[in-house]
């Protein structure tokens, strides 16, 4: 029997008692096997005031819907992508996770009125069933009208659900946190959310989140790793810092990022073990509430569950998480951060297996007389990262390990590409 998977997306720009309230009727009346709750990174059909980093809304969507069902997972898949988020993309990727031949997703009304202008919007309706419900009292009429047409037109399923409406938005809590309404949005907030909000005041005029890490975030983070790390560990984490950063001096600039970008950088580096000394079943416990079907991958799983718990106790922004989350596998199409990540790691000096010392003897055999531009970067690290995973690929396959399947996707991705080889 297949699995019923259920998708639950949205910006979360703040969840308010509305999400909760249609987010409970929707477990309730779907009984999803699984539900992905799915923060928005970048939606290609609105814009997002009031917050540039996607960790708060992330962080506030796990506030206000956590204790609603045992069968929540709070992902980062969207988050993590580069760009926009398109919801085919998202349905395409948990198909491939599941046996089940439909995902169950939820659409807010507002959003419904629109479907039409989706990207692939009718491989959706093939591949989903759509659940929705009225925004407000006024728009029953209207939303069941739509799916009527839609069923007809489109031989697609739906359902309604009968939902009370709150009739309040995210905008107008928005704009009453910016006018300083306390009493009034704490009425549409769940207490963590709301306190969540008073604290960093992410409405205010000047809030605590940036696309690029903080100084203050990374003073934190490196305040915090004694209580993560052991002594070994902490060596090998501040290795790759310096390492990452050595690197980020050369590469960043012909890529387009100033200084500033170095906070990421080092963000990613410090985090990238940051539940490294944790025992396996840590791990797999604590993923259970942001992954399924991760496998058993043992040697890589610290990536992922490091690459959340960045997220969720530091804010990380996309950009740190992704090179996190693939620091150890590699994947297709990394952006330079994700490359210099994944390669300081293998590089640094307290790396003494044979492989790695020959990596970091080519690397700075490559650089020594000074890097050209873009394309010659790219080369560059096309070529150290294809070496990287071909070295990882032959050691785990001798020691008979089970082999993740990114590490594959990441080498036959650059396999394509002309420059692996240097």
């Amino acid at each position: 029997m297949s699995e019923k998977v259920a998708l639950f997306g949205g910006t979360f720009n703040p969840p308010h008692a509305g999400h909760a309230r249609a987010f409970r009727t929707f477990c309730e009346k779907v009984c999803p096997d699984v539900v992905y709750v799915m923060p928005a990174s970048v939606p290609p059909h609105k814009e997002i005031s009031g917050i540039v980093n996607p960790a708060a809304r992330f962080h506030m969507a796990h506030l206000a819907l956590d204790d609603i069902s045992e069968n929540a997972v709070f992902s980062a898949l969207e988050i993590s992508r580069r760009g926009k988020s398109f919801s085919v993309d998202t349905v395409n990727e948990l198909l491939s996770l599941h046996d089940c031949d439909k995902i169950y997703m939820y659409v807010g009304s507002d959003m419904l009125f629109y479907f039409e202008k989706w990207k692939d919007f009718e491989i959706l309706f093939k591949k989903c069933v759509l659940v929705t419900a009225p925004r407000c009292e006024a728009d029953r009429e209207a939303v069941e009208k739509c799916c009527r047409e839609y069923a007809e037109k489109y031989h697609c399923q739906y359902m309604i659900l009968p939902l009370l409406p709150i009739e309040v938005s995210s905008t107008e809590i928005r704009d009453m946190a910016k006018k300083g309404n306390e009493s009034e949005i704490k009425k549409h907030l769940t207490d963590g959310v709301y306190r969540y909000i008073m604290k960093t005041k992410l409405y205010g005029e000047k809030n605590l989140c940036s696309d690029i890490s903080s100084p203050d975030l990374i003073e934190n983070i490196r305040s915090s790793l004694a209580l993560y790390l052991s002594q070994k560990r902490m060596a090998h984490t501040l290795s790759v810092e310096k390492t990452a950063l050595e690197m980020a001096q050369i590469f960043l600039p012909l890529f387009g990022y100033g200084e500033e970008y170095h906070r990421d950088v080092a963000a990613a580096a410090l985090l990238h073990d940051i539940t490294k000394n944790r025992p396996d079943e840590w791990h797999e416990s604590y993923l259970s509430s942001f992954m399924r079907n991760f496998g058993n991958h043992p040697s890589v799983i610290h990536s992922w569950s490091g690459a959340y718990f960045a997220l969720e106790n530091f804010f990380v922004n996309p950009r740190v998480f992704r090179a996190i989350f693939n620091h150890t596998t590699g994947c297709a199409d990394m952006d330079v951060f994700e490359k210099l990540i994944f390669l300081a790691d293998y590089i640094e000096p307290g790396r003494v297996h044979s492989s790695c010392v020959l990596l970091r003897e080519k690397y700075l055999n490559l650089t020594k007389d000074g890097v050209s531009d873009r394309e010659h970067a790219e080369k560059i690290l096309d070529s150290l990262v294809y070496r990287s995973l071909c070295d990882t690929l032959a050691f785990l396959t001798e020691k008979g390990a089970n082999i993740c399947p990114k590490l594959f996707e990441a080498k036959e991705y650059l396999e394509k590409k002309e420059c692996v080889r240097i």
